[in-house]
């Protein structure tokens, strides 16, 4: 019996169709078939739709190669071609698949193919850009015309073309040449014509206009007319150029008719700075015919045009503003000011400023945004570049910036071709990127519909134009600018209290120095810029600058803080009751002046009064009570930016909180170092030596025995930063950016209560660490501010019989400052024979004060802290037996590559100056005395007195007239010794002798055995 190879259902010839499947299968599998035009019936929609949006969105014209209606026409073609050659390979392979498989294995055949064609169309979509519509089909035709050559070659057999029955009996071959030249050549030929014809066509014009754009006339309307227009400008006066973005529609020329009769009338009759308006080629033929006359005519009219050789696409609006650029590079003027025809700019107050700043290199201000994601700002802004940007540079807004002259010239004088995106203002800062120039942020230029009352750029929607004319009156009439109109959102970077729209809450942060920045967290590692100080506003005092206390404090700097002596500025606080202010406290300040007379004290305090601290003033010493509150923060603007200037505004709400006033400490302590600069100290920290270099900023550090603390200690040991103690210059932006992330009424917790303490500047140096100490930031060694933690520093307290041989052997060598961490030891009696009890001995005025402590529920009203118990007190001269003088040579050096040697070069006190137990001073005595004798004399060696300097002698006797506690301490505290060649080379002995004679009959005398030895570490050559 012969075998019969067909399936059974074709051995019983059911099927009425070529086919060859049963009647019930026709329907779905021709509607699988159809699914194969899929991406071409998509692509011809597409074509089409933006074959007629070319007259609206341009064609680029001569310089923007882009699309033109024809090109999308084209495309068309090559999309029906695509369709017809996917129909036929998906037709051809279908019947091999009927004919070989069972129906359910054909039609999965037949969908993985649909799917790889459709899979393949999307992948060529995506990778080649959609203004190229030819060449993505052109592409798509290829694969489908090398698939259906293969196929015919290969796979194509007559029996799948026929009927059963036909099969069986006789099959007629098909002619593999006839069906290629059908199916294949004649369409591609036809196909390739057509494109090769149209193609012919666009060239021919566009050779024509190009000559025409580029060569001819490459700038356009009133071009020319700024030949003369700087020419007058003296060389004592700042010129100024500005750009105003605008465009062909007919809301551009709306919005350009409102400046012009606005903004602009601020400009009018200045010889020394003049405006464009700045707009690109024609879209199109249509949108030239139309507008064309009414620009000529307008340009015509008020001489203020500028057509550029670049397409006035808004998504070209970076090369516009390019070729604009290199227009104005010709000319001679000081400053470019670009802006937007929809932007209303206090031109009066631009122009009056920049003639103040005068003439700078390398400028650039604006509104900055810093570490922006390239979509971070909304999907209109989103830029798409040849190559990816985790992070853009830092750029301005695009609403109002200035340039300086040179910086134009940076971006359009170079050989290579710039990179053009989308967005101009992103664009700007990638052409800068790199040429080492930091915008200047200026939160005045606003990019939403806020109105403030300082503001000098404002954005006006389309529907709210006539809004400028309001503006622009009230500028003219006096009135505050924003009279009238809508004040109700908070600007970026404003204050926002009473506000809607806080900016906050779209995750941006606004740095007053550095710009708008991301909040949000990024999959990139930020990298923090090497300027970790601001420029701080020059102040004049008792001028521009209101006295807070006449001839030392204004409300933005000191007398002090500009100058070398700014190390002699010390702030604390105290806001508790005057009855808390115990001995202990009157010996901290007393321990300030011990060791630098100099030094001049601010008691921020808001229970304190101004006369608390007579006693320690009438003995010379200088100390200031400034009485702070709510009211007197704000007058004196002592807030950092928008987000503590609404958390002042907040005290009432805040101050319920069970550690307000601690966050209020941690904040004031921030802003007067920022502001002023100096030494910020608790009340419980104990001088005991002074660093041995003025000019030496730091922090203290110390351990923390809490695990969780690990989370934002600076290592895993938990070192942390105290702010117990620090000395800063001003102007340390860490404390500035500090405060505005812990203290703003958005994200204030009044319940953390180390947000603002430790845990807020730890967290922020171990960010920032290698910047800031490239800047000068030092964090000193435990042992140097905090030789005991706070859990071992009750020990100190308590009665010890080594307590002298540690201070000398260990504290005094190691530490400049024992503090007490008065939360843990306010409660603790300072015993005596304790090593805190030693200190306080050794180190003691003995002014007379009156006791202001609490003592039984009853003030000590009659008590007066002396060593008498008394108002008066015997003078006593204070020195040392024997002090050694550590000789090091010119040659000597102290490596500081490793933590050990870096501690020894902190702990090396200053050469021939008596410090720590080695000071000289007067204890007691009458507040003033008319006349002082005070005797100096050396054996061998050489004094000097270094206020006010003098030259070296052996012996010297120095009268003082008038003289405080203070005054002599401060000469005692100036000496300095040097010894005699001799001594220096083979070391030895000296003798000195100080003695102090008083107009009352008092006097004292000190014998000081001067030993004089090689530093240990001589020998080590630098």
């Amino acid at each position: 019996m012969k075998h019969n190879a067909l399936p059974s259902f074709r051995q019983r010839g059911l099927s009425l169709s070529s086919l060859n499947v049963p009647r019930r299968y026709h329907l779905p599998i021709i509607l699988l078939r159809t699914l194969c035009l899929i991406p071409s019936v998509l692509g011809t929609l597409y074509n089409t739709q933006n074959t007629w949006g070319v007259p609206i969105r341009d064609s680029g014209g001569a310089i923007t190669l882009k699309s033109t209606e024809s090109d999308y026409w084209v495309a068309n073609i090559w999309c029906a071609l695509a369709g017809y050659w996917s129909w036929i390979l998906t037709t051809s392979m279908m019947r091999r698949w009927l004919y070989h498989y069972e129906i359910s294995n054909a039609i999965v055949r037949l969908i993985t193919l649909t799917v790889v064609n459709w899979s393949v169309s999307a992948f060529i979509c995506s990778k080649i850009e959609s203004d190229r519509p030819i060449t993505i089909w052109m592409l798509i035709c290829l694969i489908l015309l090398v698939s259906n050559v293969l196929k015919l070659c290969f796979g194509s057999s007559p029996k799948y073309h026929q009927k059963t029955e036909d099969v069986l009996q006789s099959p007629v071959r098909i002619s593999l040449k006839s069906t290629a030249v059908r199916v294949l050549v004649f369409p591609l030929t036809v196909v390739t014509f057509l494109t090769m014809f149209v193609v012919l066509q666009q060239l021919d014009r566009l050779q024509y206009t190009t000559s025409q754009l580029m060569i001819n006339q490459p700038f356009g309307l009133n071009y020319n007319d700024l030949a003369t227009t700087f020419t007058t400008t003296t060389s004592s006066t700042v010129s100024v150029l500005i750009l105003v973005v605008s465009s062909w529609s007919s809301e551009g020329f709306e919005r350009r008719q409102m400046l012009r009769k606005t903004a602009l009338k601020l400009v009018e009759n200045d010889i020394h700075a003049t405006y464009r308006f700045v707009i690109g080629q024609p879209p199109s033929a249509r949108t030239q015919m139309l507008m064309g006359p009414r620009i000529e005519n307008e340009s015509q009219t008020y001489r203020d045009m500028l057509l550029v050789p670049a397409s006035d696409l808004r998504g070209d609006k970076s090369r516009k503003l390019f070729e604009a650029l290199r227009w104005s590079n010709e000319f001679k003027f000081d400053y470019m000011i670009k802006s937007d025809d929809d932007v209303f700019v206090r031109w009066d107050v631009v122009k009056s400023e920049l003639r103040t700043l005068g003439r700078q290199s390398g400028y650039w201000k604006g509104l900055v945004y810093r570490n922006m994601v390239p979509d971070a700002l909304g999907a209109d802004k989103k830029m798409k570049t040849d190559y990816e940007l985790p992070i853009l540079p830092a750029f301005t807004s695009g609403t109002m910036y200035i340039l300086s002259h040179d910086v134009i010239n940076l971006i359009v004088d170079i050989d290579s071709p710039q990179q053009f995106v989308s967005a101009e203002e992103r664009n700007l800062g990638i052409w800068l990127f790199g040429y080492d120039i930091n915008p200047i942020h200026d939160f005045r230029v606003q990019d939403g519909n806020a109105c403030e009352s300082d503001q000098i750029a404002k954005r006006f929607k389309s529907r709210k134009l006539r809004d400028m004319q309001v503006m622009y009156d009230n500028v003219i009439n006096g009135r505050t600018q924003c009279t009238s109109l809508d004040t109700t959102t908070c600007g970026l970077c404003y204050p926002c209290r009473g506000k809607k729209d806080d900016w906050r809450a779209s995750s941006l942060a606004c740095d007053q120095f550095k710009g708008v920045t991301d909040r949000h967290p990024t999959d990139y590692l930020k990298v923090s810029g090497s300027n970790v100080k601001d420029t701080l506003a020059p102040s004049v005092m008792g001028e521009n600058d209101a006295w807070i206390i006449d001839g030392l404090l204004s409300q933005r700097t000191s007398k002090f803080s500009e100058t070398d002596d700014w190390h002699l500025l010390y702030w604390v606080c105290w806001t508790s009751d005057a009855s808390t202010f115990t001995d202990r406290h009157w010996r901290a300040l007393e321990l300030v002046w011990v060791h630098e007379p100099r030094a001049v004290i601010f008691m921020i305090s808001n229970t304190l009064t101004t006369d608390f601290f007579q006693d320690y003033t009438h003995a010379g010493y200088e100390i200031h009570v400034v009485h702070f509150n709510k009211d007197n923060l704000l007058n004196w603007h002592w807030y950092f930016g928008p987000g503590t200037l609404d958390w002042l505004h907040d005290w009432d709400k805040w101050e319920t909180g069970k550690f307000f006033y601690w966050h209020l400490t941690d904040y004031i302590r921030c802003l007067l170092l920022y502001n002023y600069g100096g030494t910020y100290m608790d009340m419980d920290a104990l001088w005991i030596r002074v660093p041995p270099d003025n000019n030496l900023e730091f922090i203290g550090s110390d351990y923390s025995s809490l695990v969780s603390d690990r989370e934002w200690t600076l290592d895993d040991e938990g070192l942390y930063l105290p702010q117990g103690l620090m000395r800063f210059k001003r102007g340390w932006a860490l404390f500035r950016e500090m405060c505005e992330s812990a203290f703003t009424s958005y994200n204030y917790d009044p319940e953390c209560f180390n947000c603002g303490g430790p845990k807020a500047i730890t967290s922020y140096v171990r960010e920032h660490l290698a910047a800031l100490e490239l800047g000068g930031f030092t964090i000193l060694p435990r042992e140097v501010l905090y030789p005991a933690s706070y859990l071992e520093i009750h020990r100190f307290l308590l009665p010890n019989p080594l307590a002298e041989q540690e201070l000398k052997t260990k504290i005094v060598v190691n530490s400049w400052n024992i503090h007490l961490f008065g939360k843990m030891t306010n409660h603790l009696p300072v015993e005596k024979g304790s090593l805190v009890d030693l200190v306080l001995k050794r180190f003691d005025l003995d002014v007379p004060h009156r006791d202001t402590a609490v003592s039984n529920n009853k003030k000590n009203a009659n008590t007066i802290i002396s060593s008498t118990g008394t108002w008066k007190v015997p003078m006593r001269l204070v020195g040392p037996r024997n002090y050694i003088y550590r000789y090091m040579s010119p040659f000597t050096h102290i490596p500081l590559d490793s933590l050990e040697s870096r501690r020894r070069a902190l702990q090396q006190p200053a050469a021939g100056r008596f410090q720590g137990l080695d000071r000289i001073y007067v204890r007691g005595g009458p507040s003033v005395v008319d006349k002082v004798q005070v005797s100096l004399d050396v054996a061998f060696g050489k004094l000097k007195i270094g206020v006010p300097p003098s030259p070296e002698f052996t012996k010297n006797t120095i009268e003082l007239k008038d003289a405080s506690q203070k005054d002599i301490n401060v000469l005692l505290n100036s000496l300095i010794y040097s010894p005699s060649p001799l001594l220096a080379a083979n070391g030895g002995r000296d003798r000195m002798s100080i003695s102090i004679k008083y107009s009352n009959g008092e006097k004292d005398e000190v014998l000081v055995d001067v030993i004089v030895v090689e530093s240990e570490d001589d020998g080590e050559m630098s």
